[in-house]
């Protein structure tokens, strides 16, 4: 009881968090969150966006599989082979991320056999159970599921430096993606190189109107986002109808396979590109060349 009344006459935050108990208890866990949040290593804080990844991945792998089940003996449908290609391309992109880059190499094989399909046959598309995506989708979940059950934590790559700059400048930042696990592991890697204020979107509409309204310093955009691409974004912003000046630096986020195509997107003039999966020293180093133009 001592050690417990000694941390909090020791540590501000956490007064506020046992005033806000008595005080506003409907707002409570808000404040609590945020104070644990504040208080935790970013080791710890990986572990457990980790492990939140972890677990929802292997639901929507499961859900993907249980409707390739229902589908297995019908005419392969665009529209699933789509929503095949559009789900790897998230998980390849975000389990690397989290280092996992065989399960990141799984997906990107399997959205390479979904779009090869999609473009193979235009117009009559094969037998599901004919083609290898059953069988490969039933594959990952074996492996998510053992990845979730065993808790399985990578080791840790050590990386320091300087972050980029000045908490007291009070920089700001946009991250858009469509996958909302990245979102937390960008921000801590953000708060990191020292940024104050991070926004997330998961499309560039939801990012244009963020813009309208919000001045930011820098942009991190997906180029493959649903409906308005990133390119979108960076049109609208380059021709000087958002908030932000037009010279903002924007940093596309793309996979190694579409890199090509986004650099014929040069007339746009962006800052750079992050491949990914990425993680918080590859962030670092092109986020710091975009800076520097």
């Amino acid at each position: 009881m001592l050690t417990a009344a000694f941390d909090l006459v020791q540590n501000p935050a956490l007064i506020r968090i046992v005033i806000l108990i008595f005080a506003e208890p409907h707002q409570a866990h808000i404040k609590i969150s945020w104070g644990l949040e504040m208080h935790m290593s970013s080791a710890t804080q990986l572990s457990v966006l980790r492990r939140n990844f972890l677990s929802r991945a292997h639901e929507d792998i499961l859900a993907l599989h249980a409707r390739l089940d229902d589908a297995d003996d019908t005419a392969t449908s665009h529209e699933l082979l789509n929503e095949i290609a559009q789900l790897s391309h998230r998980l390849l992109g975000s389990y690397g991320s989290f280092g996992f880059p065989a399960m990141a190499r799984n997906f990107e094989l399997i959205e390479d056999v979904a779009l090869s399909q999609m473009s193979e046959y235009t117009s009559e598309l094969p037998i599901l159970a004919r083609t290898r995506l059953p069988g490969m989708i039933a594959d990952m979940v074996e492996q998510a599921s053992l990845l979730e059950s065993l808790g399985y934590e990578p080791h840790p790559v050590e990386a320091s430096h300087t972050p980029l700059v000045d908490r007291e400048d009070q920089k700001s930042i946009l991250f858009v993606d469509d996958d909302i696990a990245l979102h937390g592991l960008a921000e801590m890697f953000l708060k990191e190189e020292g940024y104050a204020a991070i926004a997330c979107e998961t499309c560039a509409k939801d990012a244009a109107d963020y813009l309208s309204h919000n001045p930011v310093d820098a942009i991190i955009c997906d180029w493959q986002l649903e409906g308005d691409t990133g390119l979108d974004l960076l049109r609208k912003l380059r021709s000087g109808g958002l908030r932000p000046s037009k010279e903002t630096p924007f940093i596309f986020m793309t996979v190694p396979s579409s890199k090509q195509a986004i650099e014929r997107a040069g007339l746009y003039r962006p800052d750079g590109y992050l491949l990914k999966p990425f993680d918080a020293q590859r962030l670092h180093g092109v986020l710091a060349r975009a800076l520097m133009n």
